[in-house]
């Protein structure tokens, strides 16, 4: 299952980029509001702009160069080194290499500077600007299956620069996302220390940090299942966030009767499913040797992110109980 658990290390990043906007997210409960985030001035705003346009190309590339490396290496480089048939052959979609590289570029000319972000998303974008003649000379050779032919002559001499070139932007994309991700988190931190103490605006906030601190976590714990320390620790913030969700739904219901159960499900939704996974590592479902296919372990990954995607799709439409 070498595959599926590169893969799954793959996806770390996008999981935390999910939650990105849960700290611009307006709502008639949360104070931190787009513009008392970044500040009420029109430079704020610009700011604001420029982040989410940059919010926007990572989540249009969403882990694709590091799948498709993961990919690479598993199933092609293998075929590759022998002398067996190569099938199949493929390689990153131009289009959506286009795509990423030039909301990258446009969202980098937008007016205003976040230093936080600007030079990582340039080096990305002219990672992705290096690799595209590398990548868009074999496109057409994947698509027209030009690898069944001449001993895959073309694949095995542009190898060495392919991987070359993809491991590049792999590593810029991993910084691009660590950089977002840690403006991320230092935003939501000051909108929950500014919420009142025991306000509704406060336990979401809490919420949404903890959520994220066991997303961070999540990976380990289905690739991982001897990692009992953590496994521990995503127990414990599941836990967390779990007293948060009650201490949230008091204070909602307490201006608000009728609270807002489409939310409050969403938040349950990822702590059940958090520790339905915690319950099958420990029962070691997850081992390789327990064989369970890695199709339903995919399948069990899967609803938990699409589950916390959720969560923070909620959470950022304005008014939404």
């Amino acid at each position: 299952m070498g595959h599926f658990y590169r893969a799954l290390a793959a996806t770390c990043s996008v999981l935390a980029l999910v939650g990105l906007a849960g700290c611009n997210g307006e709502s008639d409960e949360q104070p931190s509001k787009k513009a008392a985030v970044e500040g009420s001035s029109a430079s704020s705003q610009t700011k604001l702009a420029k982040s989410n346009a940059y919010i926007t190309a990572a989540n249009e590339s969403s882990g694709m160069f590091a799948r498709a490396l993961a990919s690479y290496q598993d199933v092609i480089a293998p075929q590759l080194s022998s002398s067996r048939p190569l099938e199949p052959y493929n390689v990153v979609p131009v289009q959506q290499l286009t795509k990423v590289r030039t909301r990258l570029e446009a969202a980098a000319a937008m007016e205003g500077s976040i230093p936080e972000l600007d030079p990582a998303a340039r080096d990305y974008a002219a990672a992705i600007a290096a690799f595209e003649p590398v990548n868009n000379g074999l496109s057409n050779y994947a698509q027209s299956k030009g690898f069944l032919t001449g001993g895959c002559a073309k694949a095995r001499a542009e190898d060495q620069a392919y991987v070359a070139a993809l491991t590049k932007v792999v590593e810029a994309e991993k910084v691009f996302f660590e950089k977002i991700e840690a403006r991320d988190e230092r935003l939501m931190r000051e909108a929950y220390d500014k919420a009142p103490e025991g306000s509704a605006a406060r336990y979401r906030a809490g919420i949404v940090l903890r959520s994220k601190a066991a997303m961070k976590k999540v990976v380990t714990v289905f690739s991982e299942p001897g990692d009992i320390a953590t496994r521990k620790a995503f127990a414990d913030d599941l836990n967390d966030m779990a007293e948060m969700v009650e201490k949230w739904d008091r204070a909602v219901r307490a201006e608000k009767p009728d609270g807002c159960p489409a939310l409050q499900n969403s938040f349950n939704s990822v702590i059940a499913d958090g520790r339905k996974a915690i319950q099958s590592a420990e029962k070691g479902r997850f081992s390789p040797a327990s064989g369970t296919p890695s199709s339903v372990i995919q399948s069990e990954f899967s609803i938990l992110q699409q589950n916390f995607s959720m969560m923070i799709l909620r959470l950022n439409q304005p008014f939404f109980c």
